[in-house]
């Protein structure tokens, strides 16, 4: 078990499968909408967790007992890059500097492997994360199908080590 201020991180479990699907509606459901145009459904969750699954590395956040959070991120094959393919908090836990413990904590975890770059997508309809992650040091690199591709160099200068 890992800790980063004051939350608990462990791997994944098939039973965290029920509570990450619903945070994931919770807060994705109306950006996937306004963003494509599509409805949460059960064939969208399957294919969610199928991938979910398949691939990278997923850690569940805890704060005392209670399951708060995840996130899920996966190197790429050429090892140059990780790509953040999610992370969901409550609502009642954002807004409270526990996104930003989360992408340190995967940059540590990517320079510790000598990864070049951290990557991501983020909605166009999702304004504040876009602003969030520009502010950590992620620039635009491409914009399709309503996403905007976001890359950040990883070393010395562009570590999340100085507070905002």
């Amino acid at each position: 078990m890992e800790y980063i201020e004051g939350v608990r991180l462990r791997d994944l479990t098939e039973g965290d499968l029920e509570f990450i699907i619903a945070v994931t509606k919770e807060n994705m459901a109306p950006l996937i909408k306004d963003a494509w145009g599509l409805d949460w459904g059960r064939d969208f969750e399957e294919r969610y967790t199928k991938e979910l699954l398949s691939s990278g590395v997923v850690k569940v956040v805890y704060s005392s007992n209670e399951l708060i959070g995840y996130f899920w991120f996966s190197e790429q094959a050429d090892k140059s890059q990780v790509f953040i393919n999610s992370i969901q908090l409550r609502k009642n836990y954002q807004k409270k500097g526990l996104g930003l413990c989360i992408l340190k904590w995967i940059e540590q975890n990517a320079v510790n492997r000598k990864i070049q770059y951290l990557c991501l997508a983020v909605q166009e309809t999702n304004p504040r994360a876009s602003k969030f992650y520009r502010k950590l040091g992620f620039r635009e690199v491409l914009r399709e199908n309503g996403s905007i591709k976001m890359r950040k160099e990883l070393g010395s200068r562009g570590r999340m080590d100085k507070p905002l």
